[in-house]
């Protein structure tokens, strides 16, 4: 099957009922979804597809014709909300933050001016620990001052 990923397209051998987590770790090497909870609880393997947000564990790459998918690998460094995420010096135990960012770009893609309360709302299926959602906050807001092409 072909699967366009991060504006390239793959061919992958893999069963339909596969996983897009599994095949962007095991065949890709992407490694940047993280494989935590594999339930679709912590938020830590969400992608974009066709920049929506979605947790790639419970996404079978079946399901993705003509899809355009998008990884944290995907999303250059000088992003704003990668460089938003810098200057709030937004540590986290990694674990969340490709998936924060993630629906952070999806979110700033439909709202181009959220509320705090929008943006809570958005990150309210990803579970951290770590303590850093008030920077996370802070730095999607500073993000959304930006205009830029998700």
């Amino acid at each position: 099957m072909k699967l366009r990923i991060n504006g390239k397209y793959h061919e992958i051998d893999a069963d339909p009922g596969e996983t897009l987590l599994n095949v962007l770790r095991d065949r890709l090497n992407l490694l940047g979804s993280v494989d935590l909870c594999g339930k679709g609880e912590c938020g830590a393997c969400i992608v974009l597809i066709n920049n929506k947000a979605q947790k790639a564990c419970q996404v079978t790459v079946g399901s993705l014709s003509g899809d355009r998918v998008r990884t944290i690998e995907g999303i250059p460094e000088n992003h704003p909300v990668r460089e938003a995420w810098k200057f709030e010096n937004v540590i986290e135990c990694s674990y969340c933050k490709s998936g924060q960012i993630m629906k952070a770009i999806a979110l700033l893609s439909r709202m181009l001016n959220p509320s705090k309360e929008d943006i809570r709302e958005a990150l309210n299926t990803d579970h951290c620990t770590c303590g850093e959602n008030p920077k996370i906050i802070r730095a999607i807001n500073k993000a959304s001052k930006y205009s830029y092409d998700s």
